[in-house]
């Protein structure tokens, strides 16, 4: 048995779990430096000093980290050197500390969240906003469209306008050309006619035409024939050209 199980060491994130207060003795929460790795740390006090915490975490140049507490609505909340932090009434179990200046803060929905370093994995957002696989993670563009942060890509919290992060539906799109032009749609599988009404200012005297893959020849596609989009027949191309005259 570690120190770390010791029976007489508490869990303070399953005391919050389990809705209890907390046992006399020590304390076991979870401590991370510049990421998200939590390790579990053992404090010997319910209500300790910010710069005990960050000396039980292995830190000892105090002075040089910068403590925040991660609160049960997704906050950073600061925690200085000589602050106390209520284990038993604050729900207070995740701490993490940087130890590089300056700091990026920025919103990630409705919570405040504090960054050491000058972009940010999406895998970190994505884990701090507690969102599964069938959710996506976006910067919000004021005035424009939000931009898609890519899974396993990273954020840069440095640029202009970097003010907010927020997370939505995972919304598949599939990309298209017309006349060189790219079009984005939601459905798998479009129509000819449908292709045709997102063109701006279609030429009703011309059919929408397929450009064949490999040594297939192109072809017309009618109003009603449907095209699939999967990814898997490549990028579809299509062109307006004048409709045949066998007058």
């Amino acid at each position: 048995m570690t120190i770390i199980d010791h029976p007489d060491i508490d869990d303070v994130e399953s005391a919050v779990q389990e809705g209890r207060a907390l046992c006399p003795g020590r304390y076991r929460v979870s401590f991370a430096l510049d990421d998200l790795n939590y390790q579990p740390i053992v404090l010997d006090d319910p209500v300790p000093l910010g710069r005990q915490i960050l000396k039980a975490g292995g830190i000892k140049d105090v002075d040089g980290h910068a403590l925040f507490v991660i609160t049960p609505e997704g906050d950073f909340e600061d925690v200085r050197a000589d602050e106390e932090v209520d284990l038993r009434d604050r729900a207070a179990h995740r701490f993490v500390a940087f130890s590089t200046d300056p700091l990026y803060r920025v919103k990630l929905n409705d919570s405040r969240i504090v960054w050491g370093r000058p972009s940010i994995p999406e895998a970190v957002l994505r884990s701090l906003a507690g969102i599964g696989d069938d959710e996506a993670v976006f910067l919000e563009v004021r005035g424009g469209k939000d931009k898609l942060i890519e899974q396993g890509s990273a954020a840069d919290l440095a640029g202009d306008g970097v003010e907010k992060f927020i997370t939505a539906p995972n919304k598949v799109t599939y990309t298209f050309f017309v006349n060189g032009k790219p079009y984005e749609t939601d459905k798998k599988k479009v129509t000819g006619a449908q292709i045709k009404a997102m063109v701006p200012d279609w030429d009703q005297t011309h059919d929408l035409s397929l450009e064949g893959a490999g040594d297939d020849p192109d072809r017309i596609i009618g109003d009603d024939e449907t095209v699939s989009l999967d990814p898997k027949h490549g990028v579809r191309r299509f062109s307006s050209v004048p409709k045949a005259n066998f007058g």
